[in-house]
């Protein structure tokens, strides 16, 4: 009877700390899906600022487009001026 005592207490030992260990388990689980859950919500927000972003480099692009052509015109102007004077 007291090796039978003896194995009985040794496997309730045993099923105890695995019982903690998956406890222990859940909790970081949880944490983890909290994690997941955050990390979500900021990625979001990300592709909506990346997409604000797109939208602004796509603006910038045509205004420097538009400033590069006055550019060269302001530029064809001055040489035109200048030959002029000359």
């Amino acid at each position: 009877m007291d090796e039978t005592k003896e194995i009985l207490l040794s496997i309730k030992h045993a099923v105890e700390v695995l019982d903690a260990k998956v406890t222990g388990l859940d909790t970081r689980v949880a944490e983890i899906q909290k994690d997941v859950e955050v990390l979500k919500a900021d990625v979001a927000v990300m592709k909506s600022d990346v997409v604000g972003l797109k939208a602004g480099q796509a603006r910038l692009e045509s205004v420097m487009g538009s400033v590069a052509v006055h550019m060269l015109d302001h530029e064809t102007r001055i040489r035109e001026l200048q030959g002029a004077r000359q």
